[in-house]
């Protein structure tokens, strides 16, 4: 194949990638939108926020805030990779996307990462990010899977809780960076 074939290659699969973003708006916009299970992504959308502006450890604002976006560009990257891989897929979301699901890895990820890492600051990060891992692998994504926000193709949730245990850990270090006051 000649660079010109592979452009014009590129081209055909960016057009396939816009029909199927129409075909993913078309079915949330229509199907989808204002369903329970619709209402229960906004509010896992809105309501970890809402609890966190609330009994956040105020004085840590700065540090839990960058702490919580390592956590959102982490797995929003390794989300892509996985949707793109056909590994899993997020069929009811509130912001139609291929991709991601805006309310669990925006939202409820990197608030409990967040709330994890302000209570018992000093108490083992290993434990922490393994009950981390747990709660979100074993008991949040089978959730959300019972009730349509989220379908495994390809993947163990075992897979998904030593990626969330090693996330975990990642915020915790970065939590520790010099450039901030303790939390």
């Amino acid at each position: 194949m000649t660079f010109q074939e592979g452009l014009n290659q590129v081209d055909k699969a960016t057009q396939k990638i816009v029909e199927g973003n129409q075909i993913v708006t078309d079915i949330i916009m229509n199907t989808f939108l204002f369903t329970w299970q619709w209402w229960i992504s906004l509010a896992m959308l809105i309501v970890p926020w809402v609890i966190w502006g609330i009994f956040r450890k105020k004085e840590s604002s700065n540090r839990l805030l960058y702490t919580g976006l390592v956590i959102i560009v982490l797995s929003a990257i390794l989300d892509t990779f996985g949707v793109e891989n056909g590994n899993w897929s997020y069929p009811v979301k509130v912001i139609p996307s291929v991709t991601i699901s805006y309310s669990f890895r925006f939202s409820v990820l990197p608030v409990l990462a967040m709330f994890f890492l302000q209570f018992k600051p000093n108490f083992n990060p290993f434990v922490k990010a393994i009950i981390f891992g747990g709660l979100s692998a074993y008991i949040g994504m089978p959730i959300l899977a019972a009730i349509d926000l989220y379908k495994k193709v390809d993947w163990a949730y075992t897979y998904s809780f030593f990626i969330l245990t090693f996330m975990y850990l990642i915020a915790h270090w970065s939590s520790r960076m010099n450039n901030f006051e303790k939390i």
